[in-house]
């Protein structure tokens, strides 16, 4: 494999980590709707089973917060970095719809228009699975 071949390689495995390390700490920081209150209450469960003293809670309570800002701050950066090429991805993939609608026949075309309905459906369900 040439050197070229294996740096491209080397790119493209660093980006799906990347990515998927971005994708695990966004389903993290994106988990369930009411994050704030439930993160108070599993806390406070948390401190309960340590059995913290008050002192020690308002210490761990300090510590979490931190370490919340701290998250916050990265996913402020990493929303900054993935906008771009979000915006990036939409423009190949309004692309290739329009390329590939100018080729299909108008029967063809309303199949994939059936197709794209299903999926969205699909997508949609499985969302609505996820809240739950």
């Amino acid at each position: 494999m040439s050197r070229t071949k294996g740096l491209a390689l080397a790119m493209y495995l660093g980006t799906a980590l990347a990515g998927a390390a971005i994708a695990l700490a966004a389903d993290r920081a994106m988990q369930g709707g009411g994050r704030a209150t439930d993160a108070r209450s599993s806390r406070t469960r948390y401190f309960d089973r340590l059995e913290l003293t008050p002192g020690q809670r308002d210490s761990a309570a300090a510590i979490f917060d931190d370490r919340d800002k701290k998250y916050r701050t990265l996913m402020d950066q990493q929303k900054a970095i993935l906008d771009p090429l979000r915006a990036a991805q939409d423009y190949i993939d309004a692309d290739w719809r329009q390329r590939l609608a100018q080729l299909l026949t108008p029967e063809q075309k309303a199949i994939y228009d059936q197709m794209q309905a299903e999926r969205r459906n699909r997508e949609g369900s499985a969302r609505s699975g996820e809240r739950r």
